[in-house]
């Protein structure tokens, strides 16, 4: 091959790359990294228990909020505003990822808050109980950037489960 060529595909394969770093989607104003950051850490359902209890709660205004991550899978993502903005708490498991039990995490005083969500590891299954205590949404998947008008600012708690 010559040098021409060798330069030339050189060349071809630099503008592409350079390209594809200009259609890379840029950093939503909504995901700010301003804002308070929570972590929970939760067990399992106990038998007689309606929620997960609650291990540890720690929160920062100056970015993510410090937690022991040893043992313990992310489950949840809970954003403030939709497309995943503002104040966030992450939600941890100290059980592993979801199965077909799951988890039921009670929302405490993010429940006139909650406007969108993430879930992980498994998580895919979601039943958001409004704060009436019986009306139910349910989502799948693991991104809910609106969770509607019904639920929005209104989730008392979530059972997350693996739906496949």
């Amino acid at each position: 091959m010559s040098l021409y060529t060798r330069m030339a595909a050189t060349l071809t394969v630099a503008a592409s790359f350079i390209g594809l770093i200009g259609l890379a989607p840029q950093a939503s104003a909504s995901a700010s990294s301003d804002g308070t950051h929570c972590s929970v850490v939760v067990e399992r359902v106990k038998p007689g228990e309606k929620f997960s209890r609650v291990k540890s709660r720690t929160c920062s205004d100056t970015g993510t909020a410090a937690v022991s991550r040893s043992g313990r899978t992310l489950l949840m993502t809970w954003y403030e505003h939709a497309e995943y903005g503002g104040d966030n708490t992450d939600v941890y498991g100290d059980y592993g990822p979801c199965d077909a039990d799951g988890y039921v995490l009670s929302t405490g005083t993010w429940w006139r808050s909650i406007s969108s969500f993430i879930t992980y590891n498994s998580c895919d299954g979601q039943q958001a109980v409004l704060n009436d205590g019986h009306s139910a949404v349910y989502y799948y998947g693991f991104g809910t950037p609106n969770v509607g008008a019904r639920a929005n600012d209104n989730i008392g708690w979530f059972k997350v489960w693996d739906a496949l």
